[in-house]
C-alpha cells in the first residue's frame, strides 16, 4: 500500500506517533480514577480475560450507558491510551479546542459523516490509515458500539455494519463483550451516577477470516457478532 499522506497531517500526530507525556498522563490518571470508582461505587466482575487476545483488536459491546467506554478499557486492563474511537471530523477535528480538549482522556479518530451535504473532502481511505497506524503503534485497539447510540437497559439494536467492516478492512479480531448492569448505573438521560453492580463478559475474539468465504462476508460477520452478543446478555439476564 502507498504512503498515504493523511498520516505527515501535524493534526493527526498523536495518532500516527507516540503522543506528548503531558497527554499520555492525563488518560492515565483517568482510568486509575475509573478503576477507583468501579471498585468502591459500582463494583465491576470480570469475567473472560483469558479471551483477550495478544494483538490489537476492535472491542464491540452492548451501548447503554455513558460509562461503557471506561467499562471495556477496564476489563481489558489498559489505559485510554490504548484505545481510540471514531469521531465525525467535521465536528470534532475542524475546531481546534475541540480537538485537544477531548484528547486529554480519548484518543479520537476522524470519520466522515455521510449527509445530503457532505462534500467527502475526507476519504474512507484516510480514516482506515489513521486506524491502521493508531493501532500498530503498541497493539493499540479501537472501541466501536454496533448499536450506534445508547440503548434501553436489556434491550439490544440491530447493529449496524461498521465494527465488522473496519475489522475486515485492517485485518484485526473483533473482542465482543456484553456488560450488564451499567445501564441501571448510569442510563441515558440522567446526569449522575448511582452505586450498582456492574457484570462484564469477554466473549471469545472473532476473526475476518472466518467470514471471507461467505458472499457478503460483513454481513455474516455483523450479524454472528450481534447474535454472540444477544446469547451473552440472554445468559446473563435469563
Amino acid at each position: 500500500m502507498s504512503h498515504n499522506p493523511v498520516l505527515d497531517d501535524p493534526k493527526y500526530a498523536y495518532l500516527v506517533h507516540k503522543q506528548p507525556i503531558f497527554f499520555r498522563i492525563w488518560k492515565s490518571l483517568f482510568y486509575y480514577y475509573c478503576k477507583f470508582v468501579f471498585l468502591w461505587y459500582t463494583p465491576v466482575t470480570i469475567r473472560g480475560r483469558e479471551n483477550l487476545p495478544d494483538s490489537s483488536a476492535v472491542f464491540c459491546s452492548n451501548h447503554n450507558s455513558h460509562m461503557d467506554v471506561a467499562l471495556l478499557s477496564t476489563a481489558a486492563g489498559k489505559s485510554f491510551n490504548h484505545f481510540g474511537m471514531l469521531a465525525a471530523k467535521d465536528y470534532w477535528f475542524d475546531n481546534t479546542i475541540k480537538r485537544i480538549s477531548i484528547n486529554f482522556i480519548m484518543n479520537l479518530i476522524p470519520i466522515a459523516r455521510r449527509t445530503a451535504n457532505n462534500k467527502d473532502d475526507f476519504p474512507f481511505i484516510n480514516t482506515i490509515a489513521l486506524c491502521k497506524a493508531f493501532m500498530e503503534l503498541g497493539k493499540r485497539n479501537l472501541v466501536m458500539f454496533p448499536e450506534g447510540s445508547r440503548g434501553e437497559a436489556h434491550v439490544i439494536k440491530p447493529f449496524r455494519k461498521g465494527a465488522a467492516r473496519f475489522s475486515t478492512e485492517l485485518n484485526v479480531p473483533i473482542v465482543p463483550v456484553y456488560i450488564n448492569g451499567a445501564a441501571n448505573c448510569w442510563p441515558k438521560g440522567k446526569i449522575f451516577m448511582r452505586p450498582t453492580r456492574i457484570q462484564i463478559d469477554i466473549l471469545d475474539p472473532m476473526y475476518p477470516a472466518e467470514f471471507v468465504h461467505l458472499p457478503e462476508p460483513v454481513s455474516a460477520f455483523t450479524k454472528e457478532l450481534e447474535s454472540r452478543i444477544r446469547k451473552a446478555g440472554n445468559t446473563t439476564n435469563g
